[in-house]
């Protein structure tokens, strides 16, 4: 590999050492390497571990879930029922309803309910 005299390489011995592949073992090796590799046995790549999440997340994830819907489900059924649209009113309920509104009647003369109106919250005194 050294020669005796001390010459510096050429340009083109230079661009050939520069283009040339690196090597570092020697071609007998490189034989036997590609006939050993041919032997060896396909490597299938590892399956993809699930994630810790979600092992994490099902177990106590699904009970809690289910518990929850339970919870809005029960919430929701237990709202008070719609108050009922008023049945047929009898005549003689609404003889009984006047009756009893009778003794406001003087309010619906316009000069009471204006008289009503300008009176003091509290009596004077």
């Amino acid at each position: 590999m050294n020669s005796d005299d001390s010459r510096p390489p050429s340009d083109a011995d230079l661009d050939r050492l520069l283009g040339s592949k690196l090597r570092r073992t020697s071609p007998e090796f490189e034989q036997r390497w590609r006939e050993l590799r041919n032997q060896l046995p396909t490597i299938r790549p590892r399956p993809r571990p699930r994630t810790s999440w979600l092992r994490w997340l099902l177990w106590p994830g699904l009970p809690t879930l289910a518990a929850a819907s339970l919870a809005v489900v029960l919430v929701f059924r237990q709202r008070p029922p719609t108050p009922a649209a008023p049945g047929h009113v009898t005549f003689e309920e609404l003889i009984a309803l006047d009756a009893a509104l009778q003794p406001a009647r003087s309010l619906l003369v316009a000069e009471n309910r204006d008289a009503l109106l300008h009176l003091p919250a509290q009596p004077r005194g």
